[in-house]
This record gives C-alpha cells, sequence and structure tokens, in this order.
C-alpha cells in the first residue's frame, strides 16, 4: 500500500543532486535521463519533503501519482460525486424494487378489473413492494383456482419497474343442437391405410386408393339396395399420402439465443465505456433507472442483463443437406396430429444458391384424411366443416 510520485528535476549539476539525495537517504527506485540537464525519478511519496529542502536551485516538479496516494487525492476531489453515487444507489435499490405500473393484457374489460382487484388485495399493486418468484407463482395459482371457469392460463411477468399481466381467456363451447347428417369423405388422395368406422357404413378398405371428395363412410344403412335409414356417419380414416417440400438453409448459420439466466446489477458508465461488477459473455441490457450527471458526464444506474447463447456456424453442403432435411422433417410434423406420423422421406434433387443450400424431399405420410361433410340439414345449421388439412 505504499504511495509513490514521478518527480521530474531540472538542474545544472544533475550529479550533484543524486549525490545529495544519496546523502540525505532519499531512495531513487527509478530513474531516466530526459537531458543532461533533466531527468526524471520514481520515489516514495514521504521522501518529497527531503528532495525540497535539499534542491537548492534545482526546479522540482511531480509529474504523476502511483500507488495509495493516487487514489486518495482521487477520492479527495471526487468526494462529492462518490458520496452522491452511494447515495443514489441506495435511492435506486429502493425504487427498483417499487411496483410504478401494472399492465393487464386481455380483451375482456371486466374480467382485466376483477383481476386487477384480485392482485390488489394480494399486495401487487401500484407503490408498493414487488413480490418474490415463489409469491408470484402463489398468487398466479390461487387467481387460477378462484376464476377456473373465466381464466384458462395467466402470467405475471416483471418488466424493469412494472409487472405485465397476460390473460388468456377460457372459451367456453356451447354444445348447438343439429339434425344434420353427415358422410366422412376424403380431404386428399391417398392409399387406405386404416379404417375404423363407429357409425355408418365403409365404402373403402385397406390398399384402396382415393381421392379427395371420395365417400369413405356413408350415412346410408342400405337393405336389398334400398336407403333403409340414415345416420351421421363417424369414425376415422387413415391414408397414405404424399408431400413435396422445398425448403432451403444457410451454409452459414447464425443465431442468437437467449437463456433463463438474468440478473440485476449496479453500473457505471464513463462516455461509451461500462463499469460493471458482472457480466455474462454474451448479454443484453435493459436499463432499469439511472442518473447521469450532464456536467460531468458520468452515469450510474441499475440494470437487467440476460445471458445469451450465440450460434455461430458454417456448414458443409453435406451438413448443410442434412439440416435442411431436419429441418423439413420437423416443420411437416408440427402439422400432424399424435396418431399421425412420417413414412418415409426421399431428397429428389438440391443445389447450392449464394449462401444457401435448396432442397427438394418428398414425404409420404401417414394421417388422416376423413373430413364430414353434410348431406342433409336440420334446422341448426346447414354446414358443418370437420377437420383440418395439412397444407
Amino acid at each position: 500500500m505504499n504511495s509513490y510520485l514521478f518527480v521530474k528535476v531540472d538542474s545544472k549539476n544533475i550529479n550533484r543532486f543524486l549525490l545529495k539525495c544519496h546523502n540525505n537517504n532519499i531512495n531513487i527506485i527509478k530513474i531516466k535521463y530526459l537531458s543532461y540537464k533533466s531527468i526524471v525519478i520514481l520515489i516514495n511519496s514521504y521522501d518529497l519533503k527531503k528532495i525540497n529542502k535539499i534542491k537548492g536551485i534545482s526546479k522540482i516538479r511531480v509529474l504523476n501519482e502511483k500507488g495509495l496516494i493516487k487514489y486518495k487525492d482521487l477520492i479527495r476531489n471526487n468526494l462529492i460525486f462518490i458520496i452522491s453515487f452511494f447515495i443514489g444507489i441506495i435511492v435506486l435499490l429502493f425504487l427498483s424494487n417499487i411496483i410504478f405500473d401494472i399492465r393487464i393484457e386481455g380483451d375482456n374489460y371486466k374480467l382485466n378489473n376483477n383481476i386487477k382487484k384480485e392482485l390488489s388485495n394480494y399486495g401487487i399493486d401500484k407503490y408498493k413492494f414487488k413480490k418474490s418468484y415463489n409469491d408470484i407463482n402463489i398468487i398466479k395459482d390461487k387467481i387460477l383456482k378462484k376464476y377456473n371457469n373465466s381464466i384458462e392460463w395467466i402470467e405475471i411477468k416483471e418488466n424493469g419497474v412494472s409487472y405485465i399481466v397476460n390473460i388468456v381467456e377460457r372459451k367456453i363451447n356451447k354444445d348447438k343442437s343439429t339434425n344434420g347428417i353427415y358422410s366422412i369423405v376424403a380431404k386428399r388422395n391417398g392409399i387406405i391405410r386404416g379404417i375404423y368406422t363407429y357409425k355408418g357404413i365403409s365404402l373403402v378398405e385397406k390398399g384402396n386408393y382415393v381421392t379427395k371428395g371420395d365417400i369413405l363412410i356413408s350415412s346410408d344403412l342400405m337393405l336389398n339396395d334400398e336407403v333403409k335409414d340414415r345416420v351421421s356417419a363417424e369414425g376415422k380414416v387413415y391414408a397414405e399420402t404424399w408431400y413435396k417440400v422445398n425448403i432451403s438453409y444457410p451454409l452459414n448459420y447464425y443465431e442468437k439465443k437467449y437463456t433463463s439466466k438474468k440478473k440485476k446489477i449496479i453500473y457505471l458508465k464513463i462516455g461509451n465505456k461500462y463499469f460493471e461488477p458482472f457480466k455474462y459473455n454474451y448479454y443484453d441490457r435493459n436499463t432499469i433507472i439511472k442518473y447521469k450527471s450532464n456536467i460531468s458526464g458520468l452515469e450510474f444506474g441499475i440494470e437487467e442483463i440476460r445471458n445469451i447463447n450465440i450460434i455461430n456456424k458454417k456448414y458443409s453442403e453435406k451438413d448443410a443437406l442434412n439440416k435442411a432435411i431436419d429441418k423439413a422433417k420437423y416443420e411437416l410434423k408440427l402439422k400432424l396430429n399424435k396418431d399421425e406420423k412420417i413414412i418415409n422421406q426421399n431428397t429428389l434433387n438440391f443445389y447450392t444458391k449464394g449462401s444457401k443450400i435448396i432442397v427438394d424431399i418428398f414425404f409420404s405420410v401417414y394421417e388422416e384424411i376423413g373430413e364430414k361433410k353434410i348431406i342433409e340439414t336440420g334446422e341448426a345449421n346447414d354446414t358443418e366443416n370437420i377437420g383440418e388439412r395439412i397444407q
């Protein structure tokens, strides 16, 4: 914790000056000759008084400080700012834990007001202290339990000094009475691989090729080639269908992924340079609250930093091709139900264009192709289309 000074000495006789220093037990740690009449020496700070006594006609000037004395002077010269800084940090820490705004995002105005009142009852309100992560989860569970018939999902997210509350309203499906009669028809071409009839008469068998619009399960109950009765057909029909997918994938892949890691930290900014006690290798920052001095240009405050994983890869043509195939399979699977699957795949063609690879892939898929088609209307409604076609 010693303190040192860089001192410039200008003298007509430098050697005589150095000899005086030696005779007075002044420790010269380093010496640098600027000319035969000028030198820079490094000494202990307490030897400065001795040098001033023996300097005679020599000129002495302190150029710089090193060690504890430097920081003492820095603190002494910036004492007001340092005190203001720590007071500001205490105030910022206090304010950053106060709720200044609550925003409820939902389409039902009446429900939003009810949820706002519930949050207030649990202490989530303007100008009150923020809740812990565990408290937030407990409050969400209680609200969901109380409004079980109205809310499907609720999320309370902290955003700086605000809370954002997202609500998904529960949609109650009201049964509509209908006397409509339906048959089950094919919604696309395919080869039948499975048929399960619950009501009605099956008109196809495994291995049959069907085209879009063909009747698969009829609503007509036949006897001696005559229609004796009609029921609304029910059942599932699975077929092997085909898709041709065109997809591209970059040869140079870059992606920025946010992780669950985040921290609130105190920062100091001088000019464009940040001084932070902690940071991730890659991160984004979100300033919660700050104080900036227009006189000194110094800025300090509290910010939330969020960890990022950077993916930056260069793929060979073969690797990019495999990635493109995996991507096409993934996107196709997203459109399939749990009981549907990809049977086979075949790469038809691929080529590079610029910085990406273009691939044509043929898929054969096991999927449900039956959809209801009304053939006789009732009073309640005259049309219905059940089943979702994969585009």
